[in-house]
C-alpha cells in the first residue's frame, strides 16, 4: 500500500473504532504492572497506610505520581481534594481523561487506598484491601491513555474508607462535577484474592439495565462472575450496596457496580500480603473491570439510573 493511502486507512480504522455506537476492542490488563503497584502500595515501609498517618501520605503521593505517569490530567483544583472528617485530615486523589464525544457524562471509577495502619506493633499491609483496587486504578488509566474514551472518565483514590467511608462521603458532598452527570460509578474493593474463584458484582439488581452489558463481556480464564450480594430485603454483611465507597453514590441516586471477592482467612489481618496474590486470577478480575468501563463507554447515551422509589428499595449508609 502506497505511504499515503496507509497513512488515510489508519485514520478510517481509528475514526471507526470511536465512531459513536461503535464498540473499541478492548485492550488486556498487565499483571506485571498490577504486581509492581500492590507490591508498593502494600510493603512495610507503606505502614499499612492508615487514615491520616505517615504512611497513608507516602501511599498517596505514590497514586498521584502513577496518575500523572499514567497520562491523566489534574482538575483546575490539582490532583488532591482535601477533607476533613472526624477531626482528621485526608485527601482523595483526582486524575481525568475527558471524552472526546460526550465529555460532559462522566464515568467515575473509584478504589479506596487506605488501610489499617499499624496495630499492635503489627503491620496490616492490606494487598488485596485494597492495594489491589489501587493499583487496578492505575493500570485502567494508562490503558485509557492508549484508547481515548468517547465519555469523560475520572478516576478517584478515595481516603478513609476504613474509618467509615469518609473520602466517598467527601467527593458526593463536594462533587467537581455534578452528581447527575454522572452516569456510573465503579468500585473496585479487594478484587485480587480469588480464593474460591469468584469475583462478585453488586449492583446490578438496584440498576437492572446493567446487567446485561456485564453478561455480554468476555469470560476470563479462571474467574466465575457472579452476581449478588444486593438484595435489598437483605441485611448485614449479606448485602454489600453500602459496605464500600459506592455507597455513597448510591445514596445520592448515582447508579454503580461494585467488584470484589468474598472474605478470606487474610481480611483485615496483617497477613494480607502481595505474596498470597495470584497475578492470573487478579488480572482477569481487573481485566472485566475494564471491560465494563469500555462497555458503558461504547454506549450513545448510557442510562442506569432508577426511579426514587427503586433507590429507596436499596439499603442507605
Amino acid at each position: 500500500m502506497r505511504p499515503l493511502m496507509a497513512a488515510l486507512a489508519v485514520v478510517v480504522i481509528a475514526f471507526c473504532a470511536r465512531a459513536p455506537g461503535v464498540q473499541a476492542q478492548s485492550l488486556e490488563v498487565s499483571a506485571e504492572r498490577l504486581m509492581t503497584d500492590v507490591r508498593v502500595l502494600a510493603a512495610d515501609d507503606m505502614e499499612g497506610r492508615g487514615f491520616g498517618q505517615p504512611g497513608g501520605d507516602r501511599a498517596r503521593d505514590y497514586v498521584r505520581a502513577g496518575f500523572e505517569q499514567a497520562g491523566l490530567i489534574a482538575l483546575e483544583a490539582g490532583w488532591l481534594r482535601p477533607f476533613t472528617a472526624r477531626g482528621t485530615a485526608g485527601e482523595n486523589i483526582i486524575g481525568v481523561v475527558r471524552g472526546t464525544v460526550a465529555p460532559d457524562q462522566w464515568i467515575v471509577v473509584t478504589a479506596h487506598y487506605d488501610h489499617e495502619g499499624v496495630q499492635d506493633g503489627q503491620i496490616f499491609n492490606g494487598a488485596d484491601d485494597n492495594a489491589s483496587g489501587t493499583a487496578a486504578l492505575i493500570e485502567m488509566a494508562r490503558l485509557l491513555r492508549q484508547q481515548p474514551p468517547r465519555h469523560s472518565v475520572m478516576f478517584v483514590a478515595l481516603d478513609g474508607e476504613e474509618a467509615g467511608l469518609l473520602g466517598a462521603r467527601a467527593f458526593v458532598a463536594d462533587s467537581p462535577v455534578p452528581l447527575e452527570s454522572i452516569v456510573l460509578n465503579i468500585n473496585l474493593d479487594m478484587v485480587s484474592r480469588g480464593d474460591n474463584d469468584i469475583l462478585w458484582v453488586v449492583g446490578t439488581r438496584l440498576y437492572p439495565a446493567l446487567a446485561p452489558v456485564i453478561e455480554a463481556l468476555p469470560q476470563q480464564s479462571g474467574v466465575e462472575r457472579r452476581f449478588g450480594y444486593d438484595d435489598p430485603a437483605v441485611r448485614g454483611r449479606n448485602n454489600w450496596v453500602n459496605l464500600s465507597d459506592q455507597a455513597a453514590f448510591h445514596a445520592r441516586g448515582v447508579p454503580f457496580v461494585f467488584f470484589s471477592v468474598d472474605d478470606h482467612t487474610d481480611y483485615h489481618r496483617p497477613t494480607d500480603d502481595a505474596d498470597l496474590i495470584d497475578p492470573s486470577w487478579y488480572r482477569g478480575a481487573v481485566q472485566i473491570a475494564w471491560d465494563t468501563l469500555v462497555a458503558v463507554d461504547g454506549m450513545d447515551n448510557p442510562q442506569f439510573r432508577t426511579s426514587p422509589a427503586s433507590r429507596r428499595a436499596g439499603t442507605k449508609p
